[in-house]
This record gives structure tokens, sequence and C-alpha cells, in this order.
């Protein structure tokens, strides 16, 4: 018995002595006109650094939806302008909270207003739409810390929270890295639906107001079809959920906007759009759902190879046939060329993307051209034509950690080094226009300029032109 007692108490001396955990918890409570966030930190650390928000979107006052900060336990220092919050613990744990407010700005509504609302909360009794890094604060280099959520009280209407899809405001585990990039949205009107691809379950969500049910059917006939093929593209399994998000603006007529996660993808719309499955929601949708791969590193590259990506996979999937491809890159090529500041360097278009719309779009477009040129110049060197998947599986072991210089060793690989390195610092770096020489180009395809030099993809072989696809 006594051997007992004294292994009982070293065990808990030993315990007391170890290493304490470090997490998060969060408590949400609906305050009717936002969100309030009470947090919990535990940590064996004097000092924790935390962030809120991102530099998406382009907003200058992020800072100004935390609102209402009160210290219980420890120290929150905050430094707006980095959006850095320096938590100093108090005996190992500090808590603290806040409230999220909607701050649409003034004139919100106006026809084509509030472009990158999609990175603004919008909160009242009527709609709850946020981007989670506007809601959560969270450790700036611990992607992994533990974090639970929980909700004490809810809005009236539902809730769907991409970080715990499916389970609405259940109470949920995981990491911070879960929580961090992700998407909350409620309306009186919202509906989550299951999608099957191939026996495992994806979600719908949507709040649609006109044609509830010729709009819902044409989304899952969508999704069945293309998230089937491109992840057979990737050669990945789609057993884990994910989930198409379509979420109408409030008061405002903007056709869409959108962006993709890891495990779903968010799409904004006009609410008194009558066919949600037009044109450009389905490029739209197409371009998101490729960012579950593609969603790392430098713009050109997560962007414009996206673009590049989304033409091919129209085709690829069965939805469009190859003269859809030339029309989706003609629009890019016709864009790039027309826009003020084609030529600027590629370290000038990754500084100011978020400054212009035009230079967003620079780097969509560039990067496009960029992939096109580089699919020439591997069948150029190997005789075949299917280029992209070669390309896309040489980066896959490393999307999660892209690096310019990591792509052209992987690309050094399929084509002649000197040349990449040549034409990278020419166009991606120099910014100077794709010059598209006919020996270089795909086969089945030229290059021709029209009256005012805009460049324009032109099939001379439907049947080698399709090759590129198969």
């Amino acid at each position: 018995m006594k051997k007992n007692f004294l292994f009982l108490l070293t065990a808990s001396l030993i315990a007391s002595c170890s290493p304490q955990s470090q997490r998060a918890d969060y408590a949400l409570s609906w305050e009717g006109d936002g969100i309030g966030v009470a947090v919990t930190l535990t940590s064996p650390n004097d000092t924790v650094l935390f962030t809120y928000a991102s530099d998406a979107g382009g907003q200058t006052d992020q800072m100004s939806w935390l609102q209402d900060l009160t210290v219980s336990q420890g120290e929150v220092l905050v430094d707006s302008a980095t959006r850095e919050l320096t938590i100093l613990t108090d005996g190992g744990q500090a808590r603290f909270s806040y409230v999220i407010r909607c701050t649409l700005p003034e004139g919100y509504g106006s026809p084509g207003g509030c472009l990158m609302d999609v990175f603004r909360p919008d909160i009242d009794d009527k709609m709850l739409f946020s981007r989670t890094e506007n809601i959560f604060v969270v450790p700036r280099d611990d992607d992994e810390m533990p974090v639970s959520v929980t909700w004490t009280s809810v809005p009236d209407y539902p809730v769907f929270c991409l970080y715990n899809a499916g389970h609405g405001t259940e109470r949920f585990d995981g990491a911070a890295s879960d929580i961090s990039f992700s998407v909350m949205a409620g309306d009186p009107l919202l509906t989550v639906d299951t999608v099957m691809v191939d026996g495992n379950l994806h979600y719908l969500v949507t709040a649609l107001r006109k044609n509830v049910e010729k709009n819902k059917a044409d989304l899952k006939d969508y999704f069945r079809t293309f998230y089937a093929s491109i992840s057979n593209f990737w050669n990945e399994e789609y057993k884990a959920p994910y989930s198409m998000l379509v979420f109408p603006f409030r008061n405002n007529t903007f056709d869409m906007t959108g962006n993709g996660f890891r495990n779903g993808f968010v799409s904004r719309y006009d609410a008194t759009a009558d066919t949600i499955m037009n044109k450009d929601r389905r490029d739209l949708f197409t371009h998101e759902i490729g960012h579950k791969w593609l969603n790392n590193g430098t713009i050109w590259f997560a962007e414009g190879f996206d673009e590049m990506q989304t033409g091919y996979q129209f085709v690829a999937s069965g939805l469009e046939d190859p003269s859809y491809f030339a029309t989706y890159f003609n629009a890019a090529l016709a864009g790039l060329h027309k826009n003020p500041y084609r030529n600027a360097a590629g370290k000038e278009a990754e500084e100011r993307f978020w400054d212009d719309n035009d230079y967003t779009w620079l780097l969509y477009w560039r990067g496009f051209s960029y992939a096109f040129h580089l699919t020439g110049l591997y069948e150029k060197e190997t005789g075949q034509p299917n280029a992209w998947k070669p390309m896309m599986q040489a980066v896959k072991p490393f999307l999660d950690d892209f690096s310019a210089e990591k792509f052209l060793d992987a690309m050094a690989k399929l084509m002649d080094r000197k040349r990449l390195e040549k034409d990278y610092q020419t166009y991606m770096q120099e910014g100077k226009d794709f010059d598209f020489f006919v020996e270089d180009l795909p086969t089945g395809c030229k290059i021709v300029r029209q009256n005012d030099g805009t460049p324009q993809l032109v099939i001379t072989d439907s049947v080698a032109f399709a090759r590129h696809f198969q």
C-alpha cells in the first residue's frame, strides 16, 4: 500500500511539473447585430502572438470589425497596423472577449458596390456572412494548435460553418488551421443539401431567392460531373466532404464573386438572379473548386495556373468541347493585352495586387499565358500533346510550400532548363509581352494578331488540338 501511495505521489509531482499544453477555446454568442467571441488561451509560454484577419480583399479597415475588447485574465496588446495581438498570459492562461460587427461602408447597396465585400463581415438579424478569419483571432505561427469552438447562443435562422461542415453550430474540436480560413453563413432561407459523388457525401449550401429547385438541380448536376473529373485528374479520392456555398449579396446587385478553400468554396451572387448556373458563374465555380489544389504560393501561379486549369478541365470533364478552351483563353489574352500595366515587372504586380483591379487581373492573365506557353515547350521537347497533367503532377509534391524556384526545378525535369530560366525572366519577372513563337505552340493551333495587336488563339486542326485534353 505504501509503495502504491509513493508511486501515485511521484506521478502527481511529475504531472504537475510537465509542460502545459497549449490550446485556445472559443465561445461564440449571437448578439443580434454581431457575434460575441470569448477566448480562453492555455499556454506554457508567457507570451503568445495571435493575428486577426488577413490582407486578403485589400481592406484597410479590418480592425474596425473587432469591437468591445475586454480582458479578464492576462493582457492583450493590439497592433492595428499589423493586425497582431500579443497575448500575455497570467498563470499560464489568458481570457478575453470581443464582438464582431458589420461595418459596411456608406452607400452599401448601390449596383456594383462593395466588389470585395466577400471579405467583409455582413451581420444582422436577417443575414450572417463572414470569413472566419474576421471572427477568430488565431495563433500566428502555430497552425496545429488545438482549438475548440462552442456556441452559447445562435441566431433564429440556420447557420453553416465551413470549418464544421454538416454540423452547423455544434461543438467543434480541431486545429487552428481549420478555423483560420473558412466561411460562416446564416440566413432564414439557408438550406444544406447533400450531394453524392461516387458514394461519397458532399454539401450544397444555398439561400436561393428564385427558382429554388431548378437552381439546386443545376448546381448538383454540375458538381457531380466536374468534381469527379478534377479529382480524378489529381489522382485523389474525394471522400472528405467538400462544400459548395452559393450565397446572395444583401442589397447588392453585383453579379458574383468568390473564394476557394481546401474543403469548399463560397460564391456570393446577385440575389435578383433567376438562373444561377449561367456561363460566368459556372466559370467562377470551376475556378474556385480548382483552388482546392492550386491555393498557395505566388499569385501568378495560384490564380493564373488555376485559370489554365479551369479552361482545361471544362474540356477534360466533357462539359465543353476544345473550342471553349480557345474562347476562354482568348478572353485572357485580350484582357492582358489591353491592361494598362501589362508590362509591369513581376515584383510590382505582386505588391500592387490589391491596389487596383487592373493589377489584380494582370496576374491571372499573365499566369494563364505562361502556363499555356509551357505546355507548348513540353510538347516540343517530348512529342507528348497532353502537357498539363505531367506539369501539375510534377508540382503536386510541393503545392503546400510552393516557390518559383521549386517550380522551375520541377519544370526543368520536363524541359530545357536554360530556356525555362530565360523565359521566366523575360515574361514573368520583366513583364515583357509573350512572343508565342509558332515553333513553341502546342500542335493544332496558332496565335494570330488582330489589327490592334491583340493576340488570338486559333484552332487549325481540331483533332490534334483535342489531344491536349485527353
